[in-house]
């Protein structure tokens, strides 16, 4: 993103009712010209400076657009504030130490003291800590203006105040903690705050695992969930930090082939997730990541009947949610789709999706996914019969690869395969295939490569 094109992106990302909250809030006087710029700029399908410039040309605003551009994307910023006053717990807390700062510059100490005293219970509750060290400094500040010589209610404010910093502090530590879990270590005090005890939590679970104790990090795993559990109301406030720590967990179990496990649990989370009135960018994307477990486990168990349908209901949420979901994502779902497709021997509807890859492709696609799209497209081509195809389409991808590296040892074995071997007696093609299986134990195909394309399990299944 430019940045001459931010304002474009916001206005973009706005919903219908925020649009209309912002329109409403701007009418009338010197906001009519911020409308007009904000209604051509909501027309554009990309973003075209010129073509602005270009419409209001015989304003007078269009010799000072950058100014204009600025000053209209605060006010769409200050309007989101107001629409989404109660988004969160912490913006609550924050309207509530604003409204604080005005009045105490008005000296009405006492109503900022009730408010304080609103803010100080909910931010406990809520585990607010940062926030809460603010609250502290406002109540020290109020205190002092009321009674000057109070000093023993000042020190009780001010160590009240440091013992939410410490809380704070001890945070940013274990933050620190978890960006290298392997090469650090924590001490075992222990802590009452949950985000803490998270992070602490899954300091030692990413230990376990690299330990290969993984009994005992399903176990340490487990338990953080039911403690996230058994406090309803701070789940539901910070959901997206529970369901990143699920997230985790399940794949856990599809590392392990717990497979049945996981897509049990799976519906269970995915009930807690109707339950919960959020659609944040963050928790959009957890619910993307859960869906690529679920795609993982349709990978495996090849006999699950709902493939069709999680692969239409992630259809749907794609599309549901496209202005905060990266490109990249939906290349990623499609090429499972295909991969998926072509495991069941569904392969009419696995090159659906490898012909939407290819006929879609743009400068920003991964280059390794359109790769093995292109060498997913020459097996379902193989299944298919197509000889006058595939031999296009191997000369293509020879093409392709030599731009990018030389081509292995492994690729040239089965590029080979496939062009001399697709016409063959289904006799011929055994024994073909069985020649290949044993050349490619003396040289492997490269366990990463697997991952894409499942080449060993598809020329094992041949013979």
């Amino acid at each position: 993103m430019k940045k001459n094109e931010e304002l474009f992106y916001l206005i973009k990302s706005l919903s219908k009712s925020e649009k209309r909250y912002f329109r409403l809030s701007s009418k009338g006087g010197e906001d009519s010209e911020y409308l007009l710029l904000f209604n051509a700029i909501e027309e554009q399908k990309t973003y075209n400076e010129a073509i602005i410039k270009e419409t209001f040309a015989n304003k007078s605003f269009v010799n000072q657009l950058t100014t204009i551009k600025n000053y209209l994307k605060q006010r769409i910023l200050q309007s989101l504030r107001n629409y989404h006053a109660r988004i969160s717990i912490q913006a609550e807390l924050i309207d509530i130490i604003r409204n604080v700062e005005i009045l105490f510059h008005k000296g009405l100490y006492t109503i900022c003291n009730s408010e304080l005293k609103r803010a100080e219970k909910k931010a406990i509750n809520f585990q607010q800590n940062i926030v809460l060290f603010q609250i502290k400094d406002w109540k020290r500040k109020v205190h002092q203006a009321l009674y000057p010589q109070d000093f023993d209610s000042l020190k009780i404010i001010i160590v009240e105040q440091k013992n939410s910093l410490n809380s704070a502090v001890e945070y940013s530590n274990l933050l620190l903690a978890n960006v290298d879990p392997i090469n650090s270590s924590l001490s075992h005090k222990k802590t009452n705050h949950l985000h803490n005890k998270t992070l602490k939590t899954l300091h030692l679970y990413r230990k376990q695992l690299a330990a290969k104790k993984h009994e005992k990090a399903k176990n340490t795993i487990e338990k953080l969930l039911k403690e996230w559990e058994q406090q309803p109301e701070l789940l539901k406030e910070y959901f997206t930090t529970y369901f990143s720590v699920y997230n985790n967990y399940l794949g856990y179990l599809v590392f392990k082939k717990l497979h049945k496990e996981a897509f049990v649990r799976i519906l269970v989370l995915k009930q807690k997730a109707q339950e919960i009135n959020s659609n944040s960018a963050s928790l959009i994307k957890e619910k993307l990541r859960l869906y690529n477990i679920e795609l993982e486990i349709h990978r495996y168990l090849k006999d699950l009947h709902n493939t069709q349908e999680v692969i239409e209901n992630i259809q749907t949420f794609i599309r549901q949610n496209k202005k905060v979901i990266p490109y990249n994502y939906w290349l990623s779902f499609r090429f499972q789709f295909s991969t998926i497709y072509f495991q069941k021997k569904d392969y009419k509807e696995s090159l659906h999706w490898i012909n939407n890859i290819l006929n879609n492709q743009t400068k920003k696609d991964r280059k390794d996914l359109i790769t093995y799209t292109y060498w997913l497209n020459l097996l379902v081509h193989y299944e298919l019969g197509n000889g006058l195809t595939l031999r296009y389409l191997i000369t293509a991808i020879k093409k392709h690869i030599k731009k990018r590296k030389n081509i292995a040892s492994y690729e040239m074995l089965i590029l080979k395969l496939l062009s001399k071997t697709v016409e063959y007696s289904e006799k011929d093609k055994e024994i073909a295939f069985q020649e290949l299986s044993f050349r490619l134990k003396e040289d492997p195909i490269p366990k990463f490569i697997i991952g894409y394309v499942n080449f060993n399990e598809w020329i094992d299944q041949k013979y």
